[in-house]
């Protein structure tokens, strides 16, 4: 489609100028020009091919496209402008994605169910860990459809023992440990991670919100059971190749992704829930007297025992909390040591490359734990790895 310079110019100056999303200019646009017909497809596409057009001081994007245009900055200069650009290119996908989501809302219904509960039972709490999930990856056997399958298929799990372990406990609470690399990230390797992706990072953004609220979240919150969700961010949920030491939790795209589901279950009304997001790598939780520390172990250098109980030892000595378990993902393989004291969780991937170079079983599993409020010192009762096909 060819728009004239008037029209060019109007999507350029509510972009940049006004911050309308994609969909809004194309309403404002229908309505000036009533024979356009325009959809918000088509104006992000005009939008990218005119933008350095773009007259805008946020950011000083004007001045940062003067630079491209004409070419004449250094190399280094160049490339951090460029950077720039394509960070607010990528935040107005990434609010447009957010915008859906949030339409979503009203499908959704919550009806609580009620589970036996007896003063002549102990209290269990239930704790499922999920990492590792990678929206967004495609391999030969693993795409978004096979991701929410495999959600579901948790879930269920964790559904039914919930109702099996109601017959002997009282099952008091459920945590929701989200152990970071939830997306695959199209841009964190370049050529080499949008080889292994199926759509973009704002895409990978929408479905990963999306689907946790819709998959994971409001089906345990229908149990009526108090629950708490701690959310840590992983190494493919940062924003480029290079790691950030300042506060990750908040810099990565999992700040987006935590906050935005927190904001959808606020919006249904849903209730007895809690939202842990810290801004650190990571976060500990009381479950009865044991602390419970949740990291991705990306900062971990090696995955056998002597690596995580070096990191365990760090994160308490750093804290000055004594760390009685440690959850987390990172090498897809799950593992655990000392009695379930620490724990990998696997990945919902399953095999890959990544897997195969570093010579791991990574069959796709997620981890379900069962604690026990009991006399013993350490109150985790049963581990159960879900195997998914």
């Amino acid at each position: 489609m060819n728009l004239n310079e008037e029209q060019i110019e109007f999507i350029i100056h509510k972009k940049t100028v006004s911050h309308k999303s994609f969909s809004e200019i194309a309403d404002a646009m229908n309505r000036k020009w009533s024979d356009l017909n325009m959809d918000s497809m088509e104006v992000r596409r005009q939008f990218q091919r005119h933008k350095e057009l773009a007259d805008s001081d946020v950011y000083n994007i004007k001045q940062l496209k003067a630079i491209h245009r004409t070419k004449k900055a250094n190399g280094l200069v160049s490339k951090e402008n460029r950077t720039i650009l394509q960070i607010w290119n990528d935040r107005d996908d990434i609010l447009d994605a957010i915008k859906e989501a949030t339409k979503e809302i009203n499908r959704i219904k919550v009806k609580p169910l009620k589970l036996p509960k007896s003063k002549k039972k102990k209290s269990m709490t239930k704790e499922l860990l999920l990492s590792d999930i990678h929206f967004g990856k495609k391999t030969d056997s693993f795409n978004l459809e096979v991701c929410k399958k495999r959600l579901k298929e948790v879930v269920h799990a964790t559904i039914g023992e919930i109702h099996r372990d109601s017959k002997d406990y009282n099952v008091d609470e459920i945590i929701v440990g989200l152990l970071g690399d939830i997306i695959e990230n199209y841009s964190m390797h370049v050529l080499e991670s949008a080889r292994g992706c199926e759509f973009g990072n704002a895409k990978q953004i929408y479905e990963a919100l999306i689907n946790i609220f819709k998959i994971v979240i409001v089906p345990l919150n229908q149990l009526g059971i108090k629950m708490r969700v701690v959310c840590v961010t992983g190494n493919h949920d940062r924003d480029g190749v290079n790691r950030t030491y300042h506060n990750p939790g908040e810099e990565n795209f999992t700040h987006i992704i935590y906050h935005a589901i927190k904001d959808l279950a606020e919006t249904a009304g849903l209730k007895n829930i809690e939202f842990i997001i810290p801004k650190e790598p990571w976060a500990i939780l009381q479950v009865y007297d044991n602390n419970v520390l949740y990291e991705h172990y990306d900062n971990c250098k090696n995955s056998d025992r002597k690596g995580l109980e070096t990191l365990m030892t760090k994160r308490a000595n750093q804290l000055g909390v004594i760390i009685d378990y440690m959850r987390g993902g990172h090498f897809h393989e799950p593992t655990s040591f000392r009695n379930g004291r620490i724990q990998i969780n696997g990945c919902l991937t399953g095999n890959d490359s990544f897997a195969n170079v570093l010579g791991f079983n990574a069959e796709a599993s997620q981890t379900l734990n069962s604690f026990v409020n009991s006399s013993r010192r350490h109150k985790m009762y049963k581990s159960f790895n879900i195997l998914l096909e």
